[in-house]
């Protein structure tokens, strides 16, 4: 079977010790991709892959990874995308299951992005939080002083979540 240069750069980018784990990374950056015609190379090479039996697949996929320069296998989508988890912010506050989420006057789910250093935290810290509706009054106002931003807002009903249906915007 022959594979493309595209192809093959796909698969060494998604190298994995084993088949399923290989198409698995290839499948989940398919999913994203906004290209059309890297999408297509993709699924290509997905399809290709598939019809290649386990033990052989695999170490196709080694001798694809070690054709490479190596500095390009240091720089796998694989890797990238372990990086920019590593460096995502940290989300501070209340548990997404916490307890608080399930008190009967929690009306509010918010995510907020503090801007300035206030009695929430320090400028760039994210949290969220499960507040009544005079909590809600108090995190509103801290917004419009410029101390935080509400990044989401989700209204809770008997510990049940139902997110803003439209992206929330800054009101004037």
């Amino acid at each position: 079977m022959k594979f493309s240069k595209n192809e093959l750069n796909v698969i060494c980018q998604n190298a994995a010790p084993t088949k399923a784990e290989t198409l698995a990374g290839i499948k989940e950056i398919v999913s994203v991709t906004a290209d059309l015609m890297t999408k297509l190379i993709m699924e290509n090479a997905i399809r290709r892959l598939e019809r290649i039996p386990e033990p052989e697949c695999s170490q196709f996929i080694a001798s694809v990874k070690a054709q490479f320069p190596t500095e390009q296998n240091n720089n796998s989508i694989r890797q990238r995308l372990a990086a920019a988890k590593a460096q995502e912010q940290i989300l501070q506050g209340h548990d997404l299951s916490g307890k608080e989420r399930f008190r009967p006057e929690t009306r509010h789910m918010i995510m907020v992005e503090v801007q300035k250093q206030c009695f929430v935290g320090f400028k760039g810290e994210r949290f969220r939080f499960y507040l009544s509706d005079e909590g809600y009054r108090n995190a509103k106002r801290s917004e419009q002083e410029g101390e935080i931003k509400i990044k989401s807002h989700a209204a809770v009903v008997d510990g049940k979540l139902y997110p803003d249906k439209k992206p929330r915007q800054q009101e004037r």
